[in-house]
């Protein structure tokens, strides 16, 4: 059963691509499932992270990104995406026969936001005010993402920060929403805001916080967690300041194992694995649509 899990903040530099990247390579690596990874956000940091930076340009030379997929079938009920995908993404192999993990890719580009304005003027006649356009946009993407249905074990959607349609679309296809949050001064009312918006959806997911960047030491963070976590509920792992985490962003040309790429940082890739199985195992959600 496919699940569909949204990581998403509307804050930027939260720790979305390094969420994302991670439970790709466990879910492949560690957990050896079938995984797509859909770049929702216009920076393209994690098309960047999973691809490398060669093989991203040569898909946006050959238009093929997220932003020109949703325009090219916006309109239609049949939907082709075996061109924009790329396959066997990562820079990290599998013993024996140092094989590739089943990781695909579906890139963004710096112009997602230029192609979500032109699906907004395809869809400006959808209704009588602007609330309903944005719901029958959010809706269609939504039922986009969604058609990977079965093609996969997991689709991750790495959202953009702030709210746009796009990112709004991926949180309605979720089964799960896992929001990074940095502890600083500005944690709680920051996720109480985006909790509270998610909260007013139809529909049913699962939604965890997840904080990152920690100082493990730091008695502010500690208390910060605390009081966010008092309120709403933590996937479980946090993701420390650690440099070995911050370095396994960059792309290698060579494949590794997943161990080397992570380094000191493979105990929290693989503490953030087992506490996702646990959610799987305890809510029991997944293609909910």
């Amino acid at each position: 059963m496919t699940k569909f899990i949204a990581i998403s903040n509307r804050r930027g530099g939260v720790g979305k691509t390094t969420g994302t990247m991670m439970l790709a390579y466990s879910f492949a690596v560690l957990g050896f499932q079938r995984v797509l990874v859909i770049d929702l956000d216009a920076q393209s940091s994690t098309s960047i992270t999973m691809m490398g930076h060669e093989r991203w340009r040569h898909a946006i030379d050959c238009t093929k990104t997220i932003g020109d997929l949703l325009l090219e079938i916006y309109g239609d009920e049949e939907t082709g995406f075996e061109n924009y995908i790329a396959h066997y993404a990562g820079d990290v192999h599998i013993a024996p026969g140092n094989r590739k993990p089943d990781i695909d890719v579906i890139p963004s580009s710096f112009e997602l936001d230029h192609r979500e304005r032109e699906i907004m003027l395809m869809n400006s006649n959808a209704g009588p005010t602007i609330d309903k356009v944005f719901d029958k946009l959010q809706t269609r993407v939504a039922q986009i993402l969604r058609s990977f249905k079965g093609r996969y074990d997991i689709v991750l959607m790495d959202c953009p920060p702030g709210l746009s349609n796009v990112a709004w679309g991926a949180i309605k296809a979720a089964d799960y929403v896992i929001v990074p949050y940095i502890p600083d001064m500005t944690a709680e009312d920051n996720v109480g805001w985006f909790l509270s918006r998610l909260s007013a959806l139809d529909g049913t997911r699962e939604v965890r916080v997840l904080p990152n960047r920690v100082q493990l030491n730091s008695p502010a963070h500690a208390g910060i967690m605390d009081s966010v976590h008092n309120l709403y509920q933590p996937l479980g792992p946090v993701i420390p300041a650690r440099t070995a985490l911050a370095n396994a962003l960059e792309f290698r040309a060579s494949s590794q194992p997943i161990r080397t790429k992570f380094g000191l940082g493979m105990p929290t890739v693989e503490s953030l694995f087992r506490a996702m199985l646990v959610l799987f195992e305890t809510t029991n959600r997944g293609s909910h649509q």
